[in-house]
């Protein structure tokens, strides 16, 4: 029984040092080479989970979970707070030209507008391209008002959209930031230290969408254009 119960640890304690590898490796990768990763992996874990029909976890499976409501649905707010304190303290540590920046502000500035504008086209697609169950309503909100149900037919997963849209543009200035390999006061490295934990939680809420919400192809089509974004706007900024 001993010794059973010390090859079960030692099975334990492989699996979790392999995940902790893992991690690490994860972490290390650039957001040019997550721009395929994600790709690909929201395009074959979509099509896997609509064939193999994964149980609902209560919690990820729960649109109104905290993590959901808090974070997911305000990443970008998230997102533009934490960079802001990481332009602050860079600033207040002379780790930071003008230059760069000037640069990280404009990237703010246009990553804000491009999330508005496609946010504003999803809502869009899903509120005016559908069928109403009341007969001569073309639109969800004249469609609801009448007590009708409304199925969309055209529609782009905003949370996957933005999860992969904040993670890139996330991983892209810790990146720069770790080339620097300059000495920074705590509080910078803190800071980049929270926005890793974001990408790590952005990442798992992707995995739960992937599983539990949206067609495949609104999956796809949220995490393109989440890569066209980050393309684009890393290309002239």
């Amino acid at each position: 029984n001993e010794y059973k119960s010390y090859l079960r640890f030692r099975m334990v304690f492989q699996q979790q040092n392999r995940l902790v590898t893992f991690l690490s490796k994860w972490f290390q990768v650039p957001a040019e080479e997550k721009c395929k990763g994600y790709i690909i992996f929201v395009t074959l874990g979509s099509y896997v989970a609509n064939v193999v029909q994964f149980g609902k976890v209560p919690f990820f499976s729960n649109k109104r979970n905290i993590i959901n409501v808090i974070f997911i649905k305000w990443c970008w707010a998230w997102t533009l707070f934490f960079m802001s304190l990481f332009l602050i303290t860079r600033l207040i540590s002379k780790s930071l030209t003008f230059r760069k920046l000037y640069l990280i502000v404009l990237r703010l500035i246009f990553g804000t507008l491009y999330w508005y504008t496609i946010n504003t086209i999803i809502d869009g697609l899903s509120s005016n391209i559908g069928k109403c169950s009341v007969p001569g309503l073309y639109t969800a909100t004249s469609c609801k008002l009448e007590n009708g149900s409304w199925k969309h037919f055209m529609d782009i997963s905003g949370h996957i959209m933005m999860m992969s849209f904040c993670n890139l543009f996330l991983t892209y200035h810790i990146d720069e930031f770790q080339k620097e390999r300059n000495e920074s006061q705590i509080l910078v490295k803190i800071i980049v230290l929270v926005l890793r934990s974001f990408v790590t939680m952005f990442e798992i809420s992707m995995i739960a969408t992937i599983l539990y919400w949206h067609t495949p192809a609104e999956k796809i089509l949220g995490v393109l254009t989440a890569v066209l974004g980050y393309t684009v706007l890393f290309k002239f900024c």
